[in-house]
């Protein structure tokens, strides 16, 4: 899905994958929208993150 390796990101729970109509693809935090110390559009790969819940898929 991603040619950019996203880290944590990529099997996180929070993560919302945002496609653009132009094709461009953005990956966002969800926690961002409820709790300020996580940015809405994290800075790839993270490599650790306060945060990070394993989607059920990643379980």
């Amino acid at each position: 899905m991603f040619s950019l390796d996203a880290g944590l990101c990529l099997s996180c729970r929070h993560a919302l994958i945002r496609p653009t109509k132009k094709g461009t693809v953005y990956l966002r935090c969800g926690l961002a929208a409820t709790d300020d110390r996580f940015p809405r559009y994290p800075r790839l790969p993270v490599l650790q993150c306060a945060g990070f819940d394993p989607a059920a898929s990643a379980r």
